[in-house]
Parts: C-alpha cells; structure tokens; sequence
C-alpha cells in the first residue's frame, strides 16, 4: 500500500480519480489547488502525486518544478493530467492527456508506484501506522514553519505579504492534514462516483468522465 496524492480544482474530478486510486488499495490525500498539493507533499511525503495541469494559485506543471527543486520530494514521481499540454512536460515524469481511459490511468499508477521511493526520507505517513502517530510526524514540519514565520513577526520584523502567504500556506497544511484524518480509516467515499471502467476520462462531466 502506497500513499498518493491526488491534486484537482474541481470537486467532482478529484473525488473519481481519489477513488480510482484507493480503488487500487492505495491511501490518498487530496488537494484542491497547486499550493495546497505543495504543502500537503511537504507535510505527508506521499510515494506519488497525481496533478492536473490547470489549477488555480500553482499550476500542475510548476507544481512539478517546485517538487523537483525539493530536496527531500525530488524523488517523488509525478503523473501530469492534461486537456491542454498535447505532450506533457518534461518536469513531469509521466503524463495522461485528457480525455483518457480508466484503465490507462490504473496502469500508470501502477507503474509509477514500482519505481517510486519505497521509504522516502524522513517519510511522514507509513501505511499501517497508527493515526495519531503519522499526525504527530506530519504535522512537525508545517508547524515548525509557522513557528519560525510567527517568531519573525513577533520580533518586530516589516510584515510583508510573501510572509504572511507562507504562513497561511503552512496552516492551510495543517487543516487539511486533520480533514484527512477526521475521515474513517477505511477510506471510504460518503457518495460513490459514477465509476465505469473502460469509460473515458474527459471534457465535460458525464457518467463516468470528468473534466
């Protein structure tokens, strides 16, 4: 079992490729936009992310550039998803062209996971460990952060706004590490997305594609 990280924009997109994914037997975190894929990488140390290319605030692909330049996630392989890239982009390490098949994206996931970091170093989240004790490791990182930026601005530093949005990025992680946590262990979905296998991933939403 790996932990994957699953990054869209729309709500109904990422809820059908989150399951598809712990449809696999894999556990997922999930982002809502770039930045929050960022922050829930450096808090969770997933052993794969999964990304749309347009996205508000980060786009997948400076998503993948961002985890690239990171030491500690550099390793971390990243799927790209795309309606408007024709061929991916090389900061990626593999790519789906929307509209896709269901069974083209498992097999990529697949794929992806075997030559993916087994432990990654100083991983944040191992599967099968208790909750409470990956909550403690993955919290440990952002709340040093926002630590350092509140000491920064209690000493009587000039509040800039790139502070305060770094600030606001690492408690952003940190709520969506206790959403994630407050879901139940099995993972499962309250609704069950219209899945259809072999049906196509694509433009607008109809029974079994998404945008």
């Amino acid at each position: 079992m790996s932990l994957v990280l699953v990054a869209d924009d729309e709500p109904a997109v990422l809820e059908v490729l989150s399951h598809v994914v712990e449809d696999l037997g894999h556990e997922v975190v999930k982002a809502r936009d770039g930045e929050e894929a960022l922050a829930m990488a450096r808090a969770c140390r997933p052993h794969l992310v999964v990304t749309d290319h347009m996205m508000p605030r980060l786009s997948g692909v400076e998503l993948c550039r961002r985890l690239k330049r990171d030491a500690e996630l550099k390793s971390v392989p990243v799927i790209l998803l795309s309606a408007v890239l024709p061929q991916g982009a090389p900061e990626a390490d593999a790519f789906l062209h929307k509209p896709f098949e269901i069974t083209d994206f498992e097999a990529l996931i697949h794929k992806s996971l075997v030559g993916a970091p087994k432990s990654p170093p100083d991983s944040g989240h191992v599967p099968g460990t208790p909750w409470g004790q990956w909550a403690a490791r993955a919290l440990q990182g952002p709340l040093e952060e926002a630590r350092r930026q509140l000491r920064r601005l209690e000493a009587g530093a000039p509040v800039d706004r790139s502070a305060l949005e770094a600030l606001r990025v690492q408690l952003e992680s940190m709520d969506l590490v206790a959403s994630e946590l407050a879901r139940p262990q099995g993972r499962a979905l309250p609704v069950e997305p219209p899945v259809v296998r072999g049906a196509a991933f694509g433009l607008r939403l109809t029974k079994g594609s998404v945008s």
